[in-house]
């Protein structure tokens, strides 16, 4: 495979064609990219959550080392739209692939999709997900990925703790990691809701000072241009 010659086959094109249909029939998602070797989508769930899934073509290398398929993904989520836009500090990964890795690319992307835009739906049958969506804004700054098995944070990044397949492998680490859930308390529904509305209400004031500094700054400039026109 060669990368800036690929063109995708037939099936693929149409698989893609179906994802342009999802993203003009919901408004929710929206498509950022679209070649033949990457396709990028946002798409905002139920919960007011935002997800990116972000697919490349990957090399021969790549796929012989990581036994994978063709395209990757990779599903970027944040309360906050800017959060993955920005990818910031308060953006995670999510451990999420669909389950038929065969398909074409554009069928993998709009089954993530569709379940992303149901996301508390889907949250029922998966765990991980359910955690981020509860997850408030303020600890998902610590956080780096949402695995099945367990969270990865900052502090175990490092502390140097083993990976995901390794914890499998090790008894001592899942006690400590039973014993550190055991403490943890999930927020109640009110303050799910009320992270939510803030969040919205945060953003809208951020938007409407940035409209009115617009206003403010052309009604500057218009009113130099007056002044010139008077001289």
């Amino acid at each position: 495979m060669s990368k800036g010659n690929y063109r995708m086959s037939e099936p693929e094109l149409r698989s893609v064609e179906m994802l342009q249909s999802v993203a003009k029939d919901t408004p929710a998602v929206e498509i950022i990219m679209l070649t033949h070797e990457s396709i990028k989508v946002r798409v905002q769930g139920e919960s007011h959550r935002w997800y990116c899934l972000d697919s490349k073509l990957q090399s021969e290398e790549d796929i012989i080392h990581h036994e994978g398929s063709e395209w990757s993904i990779a599903v970027t989520a944040g309360r906050w739209r800017n959060d993955v836009i920005e990818e910031n500090d308060y953006s995670v990964k999510l451990c999420l692939h669909s389950k038929n890795q065969n398909l074409p690319i554009g069928d993998r992307i709009v089954s993530l999709v569709l379940a992303l835009f149901n996301d508390i739906k889907t949250a029922l049958q998966i765990p991980m997900l359910a955690q981020f969506i509860v997850c408030h804004r303020h600890m998902l700054k610590d956080i780096i990925i949402f695995q099945d098995t367990m969270i990865v944070s900052q502090d175990m990044i490092d502390d140097d703790w083993p990976c995901e397949d390794e914890m499998e492998q090790e008894e001592y680490d899942e006690m400590e990691w039973h014993s550190a859930m055991e403490d943890f308390e999930l927020p109640t529904p009110d303050e799910v809701i009320h992270d939510t509305e803030q969040a919205e209400i945060e953003q809208l004031a951020a938007e409407e000072t940035r409209e009115r500094e617009e206003q403010e700054l052309i009604n500057f400039w218009e009113l130099m241009a007056d002044k010139l026109l008077d001289k």
